[in-house]
């Protein structure tokens, strides 16, 4: 079976303005993934971008870019879908792309050891209870290996076990950053503080770079953080050293 991550790019309409929040998104994510009623796992196989929206006239065009992180069928049909929940509010589905990307793509593609990951919505992190906006590589490396560990068979080939994950998030580092903190609706009726902006990683051992490589560039489907499935953590990834990733 060849595992696959889909990206699935909608454009939305509203014939009146609503106002966006975490919350609403996080909805309207789930509804899609999980099915009317949504949050029925913890773990969610899927992120989520937030909604850039152009305004005219009375009508609003919204954009609305996700991510189905399983190896399985996707749980609904996006070219019959003809309108979805924004909150109280229903909007048109006028158009969608879908593309998908292969781990054994992900994870064959030529190593690297440079890389600069551009961070388009707050990222935070969240472990036994606390919040932490510092840009630590362990932080931000553990969550993409996490998420492309839970999307994999413990048996599959590119599986990344403790011993490699060890070895490469000690032989990362920070090699420089351009960030600044920011505040936004969280999601549960409060704010959180997150950074956007750059960081750049490079790896000190030619033994990870492999396994680096494949983290990084799961990075723009899966997100970095907490609340990806929220919209926080979008992120792109620009390869450095003549590399395309």
């Amino acid at each position: 079976m060849e595992y696959q991550v889909k990206v699935l790019v909608f454009r939305l309409r509203s014939e009146e303005g609503c106002a966006i929040d975490a919350r609403k998104l996080h909805g309207l994510a789930c509804n899609l993934f999980e099915g009317n009623g949504g949050h029925r796992s913890q773990v969610k196989p899927f992120a989520v971008w937030p909604l850039s929206r152009e305004a005219k006239d009375r009508d609003e065009t919204m954009t609305l870019r996700c991510t189905w992180l399983r190896d399985s069928a996707l749980p609904f049909d996006p070219a019959a879908l003809s309108t979805v929940r924004l909150g109280a509010r229903m909007c048109s589905v006028v158009g969608y792309e879908c593309h998908e990307e292969s781990f054994d793509s992900l994870a064959k593609r030529p190593a690297v050891a440079d890389a600069v990951l551009t961070f388009l919505s707050p990222v935070f992190f969240a472990a036994n209870g606390r919040r932490s906006i510092l840009p630590d590589p362990r932080l931000i490396l553990g969550g993409y290996r996490r998420r492309w560990n839970e999307a994999l068979p413990p048996d599959s080939p590119y599986w990344i076990e403790d011993e490699l994950w060890m070895a490469t998030h000690r032989a990362t580092e920070l090699h420089s950053y351009d960030l600044r903190t920011v505040k936004c609706d969280g999601g549960h009726g409060h704010e959180v503080s997150g950074f956007v902006g750059m960081v750049r990683l490079r790896v000190l051992s030619d033994e990870v770079k492999e396994t680096f490589g494949r983290l990084v560039r799961f990075a723009s489907y899966c997100g970095t953080g907490a609340r990806t499935t929220y919209g926080f953590g979008a992120t792109t990834v620009t390869f450095l050293g003549g590399r395309d990733g």
